[in-house]
């Protein structure tokens, strides 16, 4: 069954096919963890990990674990009854279209069209598998969050905090909603660049 370790393993097949070395590789979100798991695995490719308003898991920890009392719940009843048992069919209990107008306040019609013409179920093992981070040669990579500070979320606010205080980490932070390749595209462009310069 698809899971986490599906999509660790896609990344590192792009990355040691294309034999890319001095990786940038930016997590948005549930990414947080994806782009965890890849370091673990294939600290060597990489120069940095950005973390996009994203999840920092802890070894053993899977994205479900650090979200608030009562979403896994919501999402496990998602899963069940949509889902087919395994496909977490969206995010919230609300529908797609008022996820992304009224939670990611994206408003730009075009772009609510793009975004809602590419969102679909996602296996929901990537949230509920845990990720491993054991490897020495990850840990000492250098590490960026940026907190899209218009986004209200407790869970963001916590890793962008941790961000703050801990060694190996910049911290930057961008005016835009939980989306910033789609509503701040230029704004998000500056900030990955100066991150790859850090």
């Amino acid at each position: 069954m698809v899971g986490l370790e599906t999509h660790v393993q896609d990344v590192i097949n792009v990355i040691e096919y294309e034999d890319l070395s001095r990786v940038i590789l930016v997590g948005h979100s549930n990414g947080g963890t994806l782009i965890t798991g890849v370091a673990d695995r294939v600290p060597e490719r990489l120069s940095r990990l950005v973390y996009l308003d994203a999840f920092v898991p802890e070894d053993g920890q899977a994205t479900v674990d650090l979200l608030p009392p009562g979403r896994r719940q919501e999402m496990e009843t998602l899963v069940r009854k949509e889902g087919n048992g395994w496909l977490l069919p969206r995010l919230l209990p609300a529908l797609w279209d008022v996820i992304v107008r009224d939670v990611w306040r994206v408003t730009d019609e075009a772009d609510l069209r793009w975004m809602l013409g590419r969102l679909c179920p996602t296996p929901f093992k990537t949230f509920t598998d845990p990720v491993r981070r054991r490897n020495p040669a990850a840990e000492k990579l250098p590490r960026t969050y940026i907190r899209c500070v218009q986004h209200q979320s407790p869970v963001f606010d916590r890793h962008a905090e941790t961000a703050r205080r801990a060694v190996g980490w910049r911290y930057r932070e961008l005016a835009s909603f939980h989306h910033p390749a789609v509503t701040t595209t230029r704004e998000l462009a500056k900030l990955l660049l100066e991150a790859g310069n850090d």
